[in-house]
Parts: structure tokens; sequence; C-alpha cells
């Protein structure tokens, strides 16, 4: 029987996630410990790569002809322009910001890279692509919870604590298992393995870099 695309994707870059589990960003989070100038920096810098998420699934509902795979593609697109934005603005007041601040916040080098990536992979790439370049975003903000429940239960900052709870519900669960069966219906008997594998090994070190470039506040050099 053919192991499932989402099991060759993770194994190949199970390395980079145990460095995602480990980082200080993460660990300090999850504990409740993380000083809070760098969880607002995160979520300012969040804004971009979540608009930048709703035109990838709007290029891939463009050039596919699965008319399914449209609706999924238009579903997250549209929930990330309307649901997402709307409990993210949420947050934002929670935090002491606004929708209009974080609008005029810049881009690091670390968000643009890695919504050129994805905006890449999925303007020119095949919707199989596509799909895996967005899955490490969908599939660690769900497995760090399960990865750090104990670190969830010590936790005693609300604003933390809502936070993760988000990625611990059953909408979010539901929505990227559905993601993680579509990769794997659509991508059986890829003929080319190892571009996935790149791909899906590039935006989870992104993943990995977006945690440290909020860690350290990035800032451009010059």
């Amino acid at each position: 029987m053919e192991e499932p695309l989402h099991n060759l994707l993770y194994s190949d870059s199970k390395r980079i996630w145990e460095a995602i589990k480990n980082h200080s960003f993460v660990q300090e989070l999850f504990r409740g410990t993380l000083p809070l100038e760098k969880y607002r920096y995160y979520v300012a810098q969040d804004y971009y790569f979540l608009v930048g998420m709703t035109r990838s699934f709007a290029l891939l509902a463009a050039k596919t002809r699965d008319y399914e795979l449209t609706r999924k593609a238009l579903w997250m697109a549209y929930s990330d322009a309307t649901i997402e934005l709307e409990n993210y603005e949420k947050h934002l007041g929670e935090i002491g910001l606004t929708l209009e601040r974080v609008k005029a916040v810049e881009p690091a080098p670390t968000t643009l890279a890695y919504v050129n990536h994805v905006l890449s992979i999925c303007s020119l790439g095949d919707p199989v692509e596509c799909l895996v370049s967005t899955l490490p975003c969908f599939w660690t903000y769900m497995w760090l919870p399960e990865q750090l429940e104990d670190l969830i239960e010590e936790n005693k900052n609300k604003i933390y604590r809502e936070w993760i709870e988000t990625y611990r519900s059953k909408e979010y669960r539901e929505l990227t298992k559905d993601l993680i069966k579509t990769i794997d219906k659509i991508g059986s008997g890829y003929s080319d393995i190892e571009r996935l594998k790149w791909i899906f090994r590039t935006s989870s070190r992104y993943e990995y870099m977006f945690w440290d470039m909020a860690y350290r506040m990035e800032k451009w050099p010059v």
C-alpha cells in the first residue's frame, strides 16, 4: 500500500519541526512567559502573511479545473479574508494594537521571503505544489499544541492561552485534517515526490525562521 504523501513530507522535515517546537519563542509562548513586545511584533507581521495566504488560495482556485478543489480553495481564501481576519482584529484589541496600525507595518525580510515563496509556488506550480507549500503553516499550528500540552496546562497568561486555544479548536483541527486529506488524495502517485519534499521542507524552514524573526524582532539592516 502506498504511504500517504503527508507522512513522506513530515518524515523528510521532522528535524525542522523539532527545531520549531524547541525554539525560544514557541517555548515561552506556550509557557506564558514570552515578552509582550515580541508577541506584538509577531502578530503585526502575521497580518501580511495572512493576506499572502488568502492570495495564494485565490490563485489556486483560479488555476485548477477540479470543481471540488476550486470550492475548497475559495473557502480557504474566504475564511482567511473574513472569519480569520475578524478573529485577528478582535485579538489585536486585546494586546493594544489596531488593524490600521498593523496594516502600516512594513513586512520584515523573513515575512516577505516566506510570503513570496508561497505565492511563487502557487503562481508557477501546479495545485499539488501550491497546497504543499501552505501545509506546514496549518499543520505545525495544529501539531504544536499536541506536542506542548504540558506547557499549556501551566500557562497562566490569558492572552497566550486564548491564542493557543484557537489552534486546538475542533474547527481548526477539522480544517487542517481536511487539507491533509486533500493533499494525500490529489498528490497520490505524483511523479516528482522529491520536488514536493523540497517545497514542504522550504516552507517548514520558513516557519522556523518566522518564529526566530519574531523573537529577534527582525529589522531591515539598511
